[in-house]
């Protein structure tokens, strides 16, 4: 005797296809938003000072390695190349302590005219010298390489 067959298969009907959900927009961890995503007035301060910090520390360079000496050169052509080679140096770190002064001017007064436009726990005089140093910090940067001269 065969064993009794089997009851037939049956073939699933298919599975209505799921429309796409529009994916949100990226929502940071509040743990990171603590921690990095949020203005903080005292950040951005000191990011500045310390701009200002480093730019004072590269225009102490040329002082620190010194002026050829021309008692050191027996050729006048060496002692002139060494000297041209320190000006230069001296003229290239000037400028880069320029450039570091101003980004870290800029970002002081950054600093206070938002702290005034969002601090709202603050006194209003507090925000509005906040506002008079951020725009004499900001002027003074804007108006440092004009002459009338």
């Amino acid at each position: 005797m065969q064993p009794a067959p089997g009851p037939p298969v049956q073939a699933q009907p298919p599975q209505p296809v799921q429309p796409m959900q529009p994916m949100a927009a990226y929502q940071p961890q509040p743990k990171f938003l603590d921690k990095f995503g949020t203005y903080d007035f005292s950040r951005w301060l000191m990011i500045g000072v310390v701009l200002i910090v480093i730019g004072a520390m590269f225009a102490q360079v040329t002082d620190l390695v010194g002026a050829p000496n021309p008692a050191d050169y027996t050729n006048t052509d060496d002692f002139n190349k060494d000297s041209f080679s320190h000006e230069k140096l001296g003229t290239s770190l000037d400028a880069l302590t320029s450039m570091l002064h101003a980004i870290g001017l800029g970002l002081i007064g950054y600093a206070l005219l938002r702290e005034a436009k969002d601090g709202d726990a603050h006194h209003t005089a507090v925000r509005v010298t906040a506002v008079i140093t951020g725009v004499i910090v900001l002027t003074n940067l804007a108006s440092s390489g004009i002459s009338i001269l």
